[in-house]
């Protein structure tokens, strides 16, 4: 029979306090009071300092009518605004949606009108978009934000007359942050919560495989992950007595896995966060690891490879680095090895969704114990695989001839399940079993330890000749190779209307373009010919999630786009 065996410090079922965020929050301020929360371009924001702001912008909201239950939008890069506003919503009880700065006028309306927001907090960075919606939405008032008020006082005065002179003014109709957090009294307000049923926030899937969704996390949801992955750090040692645990802000915190790993978690265990608004500055995030002696670092794969491929990036400092988890999307080994080979640090693969706040899995921090994939259930989840086609369980004791269970669903159950989608029991009741198991509509192995694999996301499965081919697995052959940066794979139909197999490769820099015989040859070597693709296709990037996820979808598309205009012309 399988089993998780955890560190002899970690439990294997927790009780979740009955705690609020806000509360949580709170008992880190009691905690370490004088101690940073935040640090956002040089400038430093402590505990106290961040409770006075979270109340006094909390009572200002309070008087524009915000009250439980009301929906609150947050419209901004990884900044101290965005984690002071999201705290004074939570603080009033009401519901926070966060929107990602990278979204289309298209998603942003959806995500307003959807939820139903009655006011919106950004930045004048996104005011003109702000505007565009605004007639098409719900909202009552915008309040605006810049920048410089994150920053030091010359900093501030700096961006505001050089860097942010062409950025749209605040209009008549539009409120200032600053002022309306000034306005705010600084007394308790604070609603009270029911954590086990009150809404947090409503998190909104990434719409890749349709419209997206708004999944229902509440309080007692959150809490328990910023538990849970506390845990996890008992695999290094545990915190330091007396020594202040230090975490990078690099995920968008508009992101179910920048929230929880880069926000909420290091706000539980009254931790530090270094706040970064653009990963794509990879200098400032290693200069940052060193200067702040960054302990626990939480990021997509692509970072990590960007990072293990940049130039410099032995001229940094990594000691201090005890974990790195990835999450996200899928973690090649080629990445954790040359990850780890350049910085010394130990990078684990983990799994989660929004519908599960979003943790489910992490590999054990210890390069001895790790195995290649997802790793184990955290404690206090329930799991368990059933037959794609039947719908049964599949013994979690019966193991094929490469020591692994037969691939199936992976369903599971905790107390990170959310609610249910705001407004759609339709699409709740396909996803949420009568008791209570949330179908991740992901295909895993697992091995005799207890270790799971991703085979694939259920909904990207080719058919091809009458065989299964998932794209992951080819995917995964193409990136081990030495020479191939990146890759996804899609279904194209033939001339005789049959899905065949097409992969989109991105090269590494510098290396060379192989022929299609050449890559087919390499593919063959590690695949069987029916997983073999038929196309390939060398481009300079692939589209990404905000998060960074490779996008299948628009690539699949584009090349029926092109197949219609192709066929058209012939």
């Amino acid at each position: 029979m399988a089993y998780w065996k955890y560190h002899s410090k970690i439990p294997a079922e927790f009780d979740v306090p009955n705690l609020s965020l806000i509360e949580l929050f709170y008992k880190s301020v009691e905690k370490a009071g004088s101690n940073p929360f935040l640090f956002f371009q040089g400038k430093k924001t402590t505990y106290v300092e961040a409770k006075d702001e979270v109340q006094k912008l909390a009572n200002g909201l309070a008087e524009l009518g915000v009250k439980k239950g009301d929906r609150v939008a947050l419209l901004m890069p990884n900044c101290p605004q965005f984690v002071i506003s999201y705290l004074s919503i939570l603080y009033l009880g009401a519901v926070v949606t966060a929107i990602s700065p990278l979204y289309t006028k298209k998603e942003i309306t959806f995500q307003l009108q959807d939820s139903g927001s009655k006011v919106i907090i950004t930045l004048d960075l996104f005011l003109n978009q702000v505007r565009t919606v605004r007639p098409e939405s719900a909202l009552e008032h915008v309040i605006v934000s810049s920048v410089a008020d994150g920053l030091s006082t010359i900093k501030g005065f700096l961006y505001k007359n050089v860097v942010a002179r062409k950025n749209p003014k605040i209009s008549k109709a539009e409120l200032k942050y600053s002022q309306v957090l000034k306005n705010g009294a600084n007394k308790d307000i604070r609603a009270k919560i029911n954590p086990a049923e009150d809404l947090a926030c409503l998190q909104y899937t990434g719409g890749t495989t349709g419209i997206p969704k708004g999944a229902m996390l509440t309080h007692r949801n959150l809490v328990s992950q910023a538990i849970v992955i506390d845990y996890w750090v008992e695999w290094v040692g545990g915190h330091y007595p007396d020594v202040q645990s230090t975490n990078i802000g690099a995920l968008p915190l508009s992101h179910i896995f920048g929230l929880t790993t880069s926000f909420l978690w290091p706000m539980g265990s009254a931790g530090m966060v270094v706040l970064i608004p653009d990963p794509r500055k990879l200098v400032e995030i290693m200069e940052v690891v060193q200067k702040y002696k960054i302990q626990f670092f939480t990021a997509v794969p692509t970072l990590f490879q960007k990072l293990a491929e940049h130039p410099k990036i032995s001229e940094y400092d990594w000691s201090t680095l005890r974990m790195c988890i990835s999450g996200g999307s899928a973690l090649h080994s080629e990445i954790t090895k040359q990850f780890e080979a350049k910085t010394g640090a130990v990078l684990i693969e983990g799994y989660g969704l929004s519908e599960a706040s979003p943790v489910t899995h992490v590999n054990p921090a210890d390069a001895t114990l790790r195995q290649d994939g997802i790793g184990i259930p955290v404690p206090s989840v329930d799991v368990k695989i059933i037959d794609i086609n039947t719908g049964k369980d599949i013994p979690l004791d019966s193991y094929n001839e490469d020591k692994l269970t037969s691939e199936g669903e992976l369903l599971v159950k905790g107390p990170q399940v959310m609610k249910g989608y705001w407004k759609r029991q339709d699409e709740t009741d396909k996803v949420i079993t009568k008791d209570g198991w949330l179908k991740t509509g992901d295909v895993v192995k697992m091995s005799p330890e207890g270790f799971f694999r991703i085979v694939d996301r259920l909904k990207d499965c080719i058919f091809t000749s009458g065989f299964q081919v998932w794209p992951l697995e080819v995917e995964t052959c193409l990136c081990n190779h030495p020479d191939i940066s990146m890759a996804a794979v899609i279904p194209i139909k033939d001339e005789y209307v049959n899905e065949v197999i097409k992969a989109v490769i991105v090269p590494r820099e510098g290396a060379p373009q192989y022929t299609k015989e050449e890559l087919r040859a390499y593919c063959k070597n590690n695949l069987a010919p029916y997983k073999v693709p038929k196309y390939f296709e060398y481009r300079k990037e692939l589209p990404l999630s905000p998060v960074g996820k490779v996008l299948r979808r628009p690539l699949q598309e584009e090349t029926h786009v092109e197949a219609v205009a192709e066929s058209k012309t012939s």
